[in-house]
């Protein structure tokens, strides 16, 4: 992805950064569909929400990592658009919006919690995970409100509403030590930066 980006010509120093963007939301994106794949219960309605403890911090991943202020964003949407081209969810086009909702809510969230150079601790990250899933949960409602679906509708859909909040919650564990270790490749990073310049 850098390689292609790199040859469409773009200014050395800008063009170093949107290349390393692209190959960040890229590998992220393909590493989101892999575990959208993985079945691990097929046909089985359990515990659904369960792969939001591994995406939610893969968003926060693609913030953490990427210059462009909307690392996260763009990452939902080329995950929720190749997802509904390969046929993937029940929502039809409105699955694009389920991916997209969390990269807005990442994007808004993660370079308030990490300014100044401070991580926020498991729990703050538990915090944010819980308030990630929220807003993807949130797309569902939306879209069942869109198709005008019976009040019955909404009562199947609470209790996933709970598993979508503890399973964003619980995010926050992977998404402490991802972020220590995304903080640790960002100094690597600038550090050869540095060296080179």
């Amino acid at each position: 992805a850098e390689d292609h980006v790199a040859q469409g010509g773009l200014a050395e120093e800008r063009g170093r950064h949107v290349a390393r963007d692209v190959a960040v939301i890229t590998g992220v994106t393909l590493t989101m569909l892999g575990i959208k794949a993985l079945k691990v219960l097929p046909g089985i309605p359990f515990a659904p929400g369960y792969k939001v403890v591994i995406l939610t911090p893969l968003y926060i991943v693609a913030s953490l990592l990427t210059r462009t202020r909307f690392g996260a964003t763009i990452t939902g949407v080329a995950m929720g658009t190749v997802a509904f081209l390969m046929g993937d969810g029940k929502y039809g086009v409105f699955e694009i919006a389920k991916h997209v909702a969390p990269g807005l809510i990442t994007d808004a969230i993660v370079p308030v919690a990490t300014r100044g150079r401070r991580m926020p601790g498991a729990i703050a990250w538990s915090f944010i995970g819980a308030v990630i899933a929220i807003g993807r949960f949130a797309t569902i409602l939306c879209i069942t409100a869109i198709v005008a679906a019976p009040r019955v509708a909404y009562a199947v859909l609470v209790p996933g509403m709970t598993v979508h909040l503890t399973f964003g919650a619980a995010s926050g564990y992977v998404s402490y030590h991802l972020a220590k270790a995304v903080a640790r490749l960002r100094e690597e990073y600038e550090l050869s930066n540095k060296e080179l310049a």
